[in-house]
């Protein structure tokens, strides 16, 4: 009877510990937002533990730890880079508008990389201060009062918002999963002088699907899943893709490109009547090609009030 109660202690425990356990693993939406923070500032995905990695990020962002508790670190630097608040717009917001602002467009490579540019531009010297800390240096350098102003306003249903693919992408190599960086390829203006999206904006988008080409004709495809495109206030637009643009040569490679409401372009082969008799090949869709998508509603976002010449 006594080893009988001792095993249903040590049975508890293992419950009470496994528990504890459990609450300590990040959970799916913590690594995604983690993943996305890390692709942001340094280029791509770090390894390590995942408190290590959150206390990287806050040392690097603020020259020290914000003293919250482990869960919630990722959800607050997460809407600090992309989110922000009414009263204070997210980091990326403010970069992005200091990048138009100087350059035009935004800007590329790691939020280092991107600071670093600006500090040449304004300064002449790369500061070696945190990052967030450098870049309220850099607003109030360059924006008389340091104020950003900003407006809400209507994206309507139907505007045309076109991307750019940064790199080739071919059926021979691409894999399912893969993450295929896009840009925005020009500003979008919403009553003439609120800047919502910027030329230059990363688009996330990734390969839903893909084949290769192979015998009896069998032309290969790659299918593009758009998952993300936002605003400069991190607003999610939902949009519809039209077809690829005139960097796309379809006579070249015998394909097509297929629009869909869901939000993916395939480029794959005309058809068997087109495809039946033709050698099997590979698509090979070259960097710059262009994608025009349509806003697929009306969606409401914070933009940016700008002095249009």
């Amino acid at each position: 009877m006594k080893l009988k109660r001792i095993m249903i202690l040590v049975l508890v425990i293992c419950s009470f510990a496994g528990a504890a356990w459990a609450s300590a693993e990040p959970t799916r939406d913590q690594e995604k937002k983690l993943s996305r923070l890390e692709r942001y500032i340094y280029g791509e995905e770090q390894k390590g533990v995942t408190a290590d990695r959150l206390r990287q990020i806050e040392e690097d962002l603020f020259g020290r730890n914000t003293g919250r508790k482990e869960a919630e670190k990722a959800a607050y630097l997460h809407d600090f880079i992309f989110k922000g608040s009414p009263a204070n717009p997210s980091l990326d917001m403010k970069l992005s508008f200091l990048e138009w602002r100087l350059f035009n467009r935004t800007g590329e490579g790691n939020l280092e990389a991107r600071l670093a540019d600006i500090d040449r531009q304004v300064t002449g010297h790369v500061s070696m201060e945190p990052l967030a800390f450098r870049l309220e240096q850099q607003i109030h350098l360059i924006i008389e009062n340091g104020m950003i102003s900003l407006h809400q306003v209507t994206i309507p249903r139907g505007t045309e918002i076109k991307m750019r693919l940064k790199k080739d992408i071919s059926s021979r190599s691409a894999r399912k999963n893969d993450l295929i960086p896009m840009v925005l390829a020009h500003d979008v203006f919403i009553d003439n002088n609120i800047l919502v999206m910027t030329n230059g904006g990363i688009v996330t988008s990734s390969v839903k699907s893909v084949r290769r080409g192979g015998r009896f004709g069998r032309t290969g495809y790659v299918n593009l899943d758009v998952t993300r495109i936002e605003s400069m206030d991190s607003s999610e637009l939902p949009i519809q893709i039209d077809a690829a643009g005139e960097k796309f040569d379809k006579k070249k490679i015998g394909m097509a490109a297929g629009a869909s409401t869901l939000g993916y372009l395939v480029l794959g082969p005309i058809g068997l009547a087109g495809g039946a008799f033709i050698k099997g090949g590979e698509v090979e869709i070259p960097a710059g090609t262009e994608i025009s998508v349509r806003t697929t509603q009306d969606c409401k976002v914070v933009g940016v009030l700008v002095n249009r010449k």
